[in-house]
């Protein structure tokens, strides 16, 4: 592959904990692990041979179950990062192959919703800065083929009001295609790409396009991008118009309505090649009820014909799948929403602009100003002499320009130059580093245990289709062990105020114990912390509307600022009496040491238990001669006493 190592999306605990694991393994089990760094099979093969060793070697229970999910949610992350950028690479060529292919009565249109804009005086308060509401703008780059050149032109809609839903994207695309068929009589096609916002990949969306070719008469086509791999041209024309914009305000002049944002566009002879519309969307209108599609999202190209519709899973492979309209349920009785204009522009209309490579300045040597690249595919030979102070972003990609505009036009209709890497010096002292483990293990004189197996690990052979997007993996329900854990700790929070850090909770998982010694959780039984925040979030909407809805007797009295001041002196003397004192509750997993102290029921842990939170609060238990409980609880006590809560 052409990505770096470094890029790999885990944790430096996880690499850590998995790099433990291959010294741990080649140290103390004899399995021969041959691993070349050309092998395709490396990484299943690596995981393979730790899993294998896993099993085999002499740990605690509790490092082991930490250590088996820790590798299996690392080989998740890798895999689906390596499925992620599979899925990119082959998603693009979509739009390659349309540019390669264009016709002059074709047109590639990539739509976008930009960063609300946030409204700007050009003086003003803090006071003025906060609470702002941001204006919604829609931005679509059509891209067409004239004369044998490649030109652009760039369609804003800016709007009051919107809640960017499938039903504002339908609206817009509706006029999209009127400014086409406009500037464009005989245009035939029109091939819509976007990234995988709601809005865009939803059945109301896709479906309801089909009514718009018909009323329009063309050719409709919709690419999408892979998750997180929709960064295009219309976030490139956004940054120019936003760049158009701050010298507008710059100038003396306020942005703080959607009519200013629209006079900022278009002031000094506007943008070239970019067009802007002032819009109103009318959600009264009724549109009936949204057509529904099921399996909707792992849909990723669609091509629309006269009985149906047939779509792709991912570009280019198979001959896709043809649905008919008749497998839709509500279709027939959905409707297009329309835009209302409110202000067109009053200036001439900007034009389709042509991409050209910028003429170098006269005082320049002709032999030292080196062309660069402009649409059409070049080769890498052509140009690998030349170091060029802009490279492109796209990962993987090699080209670079002497320009900046000459980056700008390959990345919005360029084709990237994918080739493998140069060993970077990680890489080679990665490979030095595994070669010195090879002859460390070597010089071994005899293992600490011999493995039951010694033949190489049989790697399973990858599957076609293994980076296609899958459906969710079954959803286990929550035990009830993991309900009363994650329960009990959000409700110490609650009272505490100290609320627990879910990545917190993920690794006390993997810690926690009952009080018989034994560990509370397998590994299976590991939450992720994303998982953790969920069930929090869940409890705490519990809470929040069960809370009672009772005012203070300070806000009664009205006496507000009083109030106010007084918690804010009891937070600060709280704050100070927590630095120089025990923090209530002393915990211990989901055990208040506090409480359990005050009710004479510490006996309940065994002796390693006890030994185990003495360490944890690096109590001094150096005197303790015997193997006994009570000594132990002695020392907890003591420690008790010294909490803010006074409990002892």
């Amino acid at each position: 592959m052409y990505h770096r190592v470094q890029e790999f999306q885990i944790t430096d605990d996880h690499m850590l904990s998995v790099i433990q694991v291959i010294l741990i393994s080649r140290k103390a089990v004899s399995i021969p692990m041959t691993w070349h760094a050309t092998d395709v099979t490396l990484f299943p093969a690596i995981f393979q041979d730790i899993e294998s060793v896993l099993e085999v070697i002499e740990i605690p229970l509790e490092e082991r179950e930490e250590l088996k999910y820790i590798i299996t949610q690392s080989r998740r992350n890798i895999e689906a990062w390596k499925a992620h950028l599979l899925r990119s690479v082959n998603q693009d060529e979509a739009r390659i192959d349309v540019l390669n292919a264009l016709k002059e009565q074709e047109v590639l249109v990539v739509l976008d919703w930009a960063m609300k804009f946030l409204p700007r005086k050009y003086r003003e308060s803090q006071a003025d800065w906060y609470g702002k509401r941001g204006i919604s703008w829609h931005i679509s780059v059509a891209t067409r083929k004239c004369k044998g050149e490649i030109e652009m032109l760039t369609l804003i809609h800016a709007f009051q009001s919107c809640s960017q839903d499938s039903i504002a994207v339908l609206a817009v695309i509706e006029d999209v295609v009127k400014q086409l068929k406009e500037e464009m009589p005989d245009i035939k096609s029109i091939i819509f790409r976007q990234d995988n916002a709601g809005c865009y990949h939803s059945a109301a969306t896709m479906l309801g396009l089909q009514q718009l070719a018909c009323q329009q008469n063309v050719a409709l086509r919709m690419d999408f991008s892979d998750p997180q791999g929709g960064k295009g041209p219309c976030d490139r024309k956004a940054a120019t118009v936003k760049s158009h914009m701050r010298t507008f305000l710059n100038s003396g002049n306020d942005i703080e309505t959607v009519e200013q944002m629209k006079t900022a566009i278009e002031s000094g002879g506007g943008v070239r090649g970019v067009r802007v519309k002032l819009c109103a969307l009318d959600y009264q209108h009724k549109q009936g009820p949204k057509p529904r599609w099921e399996g909707v999202s792992f849909v990723n190209n669609v091509t629309y014909e006269k009985k149906g519709i047939r779509v792709w899973r991912a570009y280019g492979i198979g001959k896709g799948k043809f649905l008919p309209w008749s497998d839709f349920q509500d279709l027939d009785n959905f409707s297009m929403p329309h835009l209302t204009v409110i202000k067109d522009t009053c200036h001439p209309k900007q034009p389709f602009s042509a991409i050209r490579v910028p003429k170098s300045s006269t005082k320049e040597s002709s032999a030292t100003v080196l062309p660069d690249p402009e649409y059409e595919d070049n080769d890498a030979e052509q140009h690998g002499s030349t170091v060029g102070l802009f490279t492109c972003i796209e990962e993987g990609c090699v080209k670079s320009f002497q320009r900046f505009s000459s980056l700008q036009n390959h990345l919005d209709v360029g084709k990237h130059n994918y080739v493998l890497e140069r060993e970077t010096f990680l890489d080679k002292a990665m490979v030095q580093y595994a070669e010195k483990l090879e002859q460390g293990a070597s010089s071994l004189e005899r293992p600490l245990f011999e493995c039951a197996s010694k033949a190489p690990s049989v790697v399973t052979p990858i599957l076609q289709g293994w980076a296609l997007k899958c459906a969710a993996t079954t959803r286990r329900r929550l035990t009830k062990e993991q309900k009363n854990f994650l329960t009990d700790l959000f409700l110490i929070g609650e009272r505490t105020g100290r609320k627990s850090n879910p990545e917190e909770v993920s690794k006390s998982m993997r810690k926690a114990r009952r009080p018989e010694g034994t560990l509370l959780f397998q590994a299976e039984d590991y939450l992720s912390s994303k998982q953790i925040a969920s069930f929090f979030s869940r409890l705490s909407k519990k809470s929040v509307l069960n809370a009672p809805d009772i005012l203070s007797e300070e806000e009664e009295d009205g006496n507000i600022d009083e109030a106010a001041a007084e918690n804010d002196y009891q937070l600060m003397r709280e704050e100070a009496f927590g630095s120089i004192s025990i923090q209530h509750p002393i915990m211990y997993d989901t055990f208040n040491i506090c409480e359990m102290a005050s009710a004479l029921t510490l006996s309940k842990f065994s002796i390693s238990m006890l030994q185990e939170i003495c360490e944890q609060y690096e109590l001094d238990t150096s005197g303790i001669r015997v193997k006994r409980k009570k000594p132990y609880i002695e020392v907890l006590t003591d420690f008790v006493k010294l909490c803010s809560c006074g409990k002892m």
